[in-house]
């Protein structure tokens, strides 16, 4: 009885575990400010194609003659190939044109919501 009852409860835990580290992970309304979209143009600096969730870095200029690296995150590698992207697709150095869900905290930061290359337009869904 107090075995079994063990087990019931190991697998409680587990489930509820798991759950919490789901709803942590896709939490992107808490990060990201749904309501708002940017557009950002500059030079790509860096590529991470990984999962869960991919990122780019990019460089962006302003006013002053500087440029500000944002670090933008995109879909999962799964995405991203459906969309017809992969590792060679994305170089440093490539001239994106970017629209993301700005940082809720205000860093230089964002969630891909359409990303323009030279040759075409994807747009990416939230995960």
């Amino acid at each position: 009885m107090i075995k079994r009852l063990a087990v019931q409860l190991a697998a409680v835990g587990g489930f509820l575990a798991v759950g919490f580290e789901l709803q942590a992970h896709h939490a992107v309304a808490g990060v990201y400010d749904l309501n708002q979209e940017i557009v950002l143009e500059g030079q790509l600096v860096e590529v991470n194609i990984r999962n869960p969730h991919s990122n780019l870095h990019l460089a962006v200029p302003n006013d002053d003659g500087t440029s500000t690296e944002w670090v933008l995150t995109t879909a999962s590698v799964q995405t991203l190939a459906r969309a017809g992207l992969n590792r060679s697709s994305l170089k440093p150095g490539d001239s994106l044109r970017i629209t993301a869900l700005p940082a809720r905290n205000g860093n230089p930061a964002g969630f891909i919501r359409n990303l323009q290359l030279s040759d075409r337009e994807i747009s990416l869904e939230i995960e």
